[in-house]
């Protein structure tokens, strides 16, 4: 039995309120989730419509029952409306971080953000009931209400409860006074990051509305008609809409070495009563990316690890493959030197070898997660190791990361600079070591390399696994043509490193199927076990 007492008394003045103010409420009384599992589900909300939820769990309730959206999960957390009538003036709920992360929560009416509530984190935070305060919509008409993980990897757990709005009752709201100012667009590998500051006035914008495209023809949005949401820059054309008051924005996916043109366009009201302000200039900025690729990179997503060197140097324990600890519950690299009491040991776990001759501006990335007490994980990189004996006999030069801070936090190492190191046999090693009384246990996922090509430099890597890719641009599917025999690992690679696709074959043409990938660029990597060499050729899917 939940909020009995409460129920009653919050039905009494839902109907109430809805006579006279035309008011909604929903507090979850009619979800029914699980404890300890996060599950997908509908339920019928307290307006009649059926609403439904993904990855949400029933034990981190506020007042029971009510919906706990996960962190990290696939599909992202969220709970979603029917179909609620009579528009929306003003809404607000509570909400309760689930764990230690964050929170970090965005709200959507017809698909576009309204509202982001988030909390400090941390352990004392998972008594304290938040309320978002009201949240200015002033939409009219039917609409659907959304909450979602804003990030779909790092916004921790989040309960939501007592969702309550106004009916859209008043006139809509001026268009924005003026333009925001400061408006910059600055490119990095794989990505343009865009700033600005808030427009001032005397009538604020309740958002913005960036406009993106790789030729200079941006026109803009007319009123009454609001735009959707398009990060995907792959066709050419792109749109972001952004709460006033973040300030950013972030296009990525993107090839290397192209030009791009951004414009910001500050509004009020939202459906058809949407009002933008276009008179006048609106701010604009243009960035290239960094002829940036992908040099080497691992996802254990195989649940192997493929091209890249495990060598045991001391101890009986090794790198393993952890099929469900990774980013967003994958597998991962896992070593630890623990077997029922602790042990001394030395791991390495060695990237192949990558030629950085044909690359500037060389960049290291990954994650890491660990717990309990033991030496630290170590970053390196060597330029004479032969990939094959003791790497300590060879020079290793220690590299600066951020590291996880225990607890199986994972955690970003940040961009790590390693283009001071050259030469055509270059190797990024991770060394594990304990002892006898202390043995931590270290992960690593999302391991990428990357650097900006040379004009001019082959992309071919090496010639002794030759192939063609056909057609190239392909869509739907690709034939990959090798000259010579035998196994070869094939992934398919986006421009930011993440592992899309991927097979083994002995055959002289393989055929690819593309059909589940979106329009964009790839890098297509066979590799040969039985000769232990790489090569890579770009893939542009239409």
């Amino acid at each position: 039995m939940k909020k009995q007492l409460l129920s009653l008394f919050m039905l009494i003045m839902f109907f109430s309120v809805i006579s006279t103010y035309g008011q909604g409420l929903e507090n979850f009384n009619n979800y029914v989730g699980t404890s300890g599992t996060y599950s997908n589900g509908t339920f019928i909300g307290q307006d009649g419509s059926t609403w439904s939820y993904s990855q949400c769990r029933s034990d981190r309730a506020i007042t029971a029952p009510s919906p706990c959206l996960g962190k990290a999960r696939n599909p992202t957390g969220k709970v979603v409306s029917g179909t609620l009538l009579n528009g929306c003036g003003t809404l607000s709920f509570d909400y309760k971080q689930g764990y230690s992360t964050a929170v970090n929560l965005n709200v959507y009416v017809n698909n576009l953000v309204v509202g982001n509530v988030t909390s400090p984190g941390g352990n004392g935070d998972t008594s304290i009931v938040h309320n978002s305060g009201p949240i200015l919509v002033n939409a009219p008409g039917s609409f659907v209400l959304m909450f979602k993980q804003a990030d779909s990897t790092a916004s921790g757990q989040v309960t939501v409860d007592n969702v309550s709005w106004t009916a859209f009752g008043g006139g809509p709201l001026p268009e924005p006074t003026n333009y925001p100012t400061n408006y910059t667009a600055t490119p990095s590998p794989f990505t343009i990051n865009l700033a600005w500051t808030d427009a001032v006035g005397a009538q604020l914008p309740g958002a913005y509305l960036i406009l993106a495209s790789d030729q200079n023809n941006i026109v803009a949005p007319v009123d009454g008609t609001p735009v959707s949401n398009d990060p995907n820059l792959a066709d050419g054309l792109g749109a972001l809409n952004v709460l006033q008051g973040v300030q950013s924005a972030v296009f990525g996916n993107l090839p290397a070495n192209k030009q791009y043109y951004f414009k910001i366009f500050p509004y009020t009201n939202s459906g058809a009563l949407i009002n933008y302000k276009t008179d006048g200039t609106a701010p604009s900025a243009t960035a290239t990316t960094t002829n940036t690729v992908i040099i080497d990179s691992i996802h254990f997503s195989n649940y192997n690890f493929s091209n890249w060197i495990v060598k045991n140097v001391t101890g009986s324990q090794v790198w393993v493959i952890d099929s469900i600890h990774g980013i967003n519950n994958g597998p991962c690299g896992k070593v630890s030197g623990f077997q029922v009491t602790s042990n001394v040991n030395e791991d390495w776990l060695i990237s192949p070898a990558m030629n950085f001759n044909n690359y500037i501006n060389e960049a290291l990335t990954f994650q890491s997660a660990y717990k309990y007490t033991g030496p630290a994980l170590e970053a390196l990189i060597s330029n004479d190791y032969d990939g094959l004996t003791n790497p300590n006999d060879f020079t290793w030069s220690p590299l600066t990361a951020t590291w996880s801070p225990g607890n199986w936090v994972w955690t970003p190492s940040g961009s790590i600079n390693i283009s001071g190191t050259n030469g055509s046999q270059v190797y990024i090693g991770f060394k594990y070591t304990s002892t006898a009384t202390e043995s931590s246990t270290w992960e690593l996922d999302d391991i990428v390399i990357t650097g900006d090509l040379l004009i001019g430099i082959n992309e071919k890597i090496s010639d002794d696994v030759d192939f063609s890719v056909n057609p190239n641009p392909a869509t739907g599917k690709c034939s990959l043509t090798f000259t010579k025999g035998g196994s070869k690992e094939i992934r398919v690679i986006s421009v930011i490193g993440t592992t899309v696709l991927e097979a083994t074959t002995d055959l002289l043409k393989y055929s690819l199927n593309l059909y589940s990938l979106s329009p964009g660029i790839y890098f297509v990597q066979a590799y040969s076990p039985a000769s232990k060499i790489t090569q890579v050729r770009k893939l542009i899917i239409r």
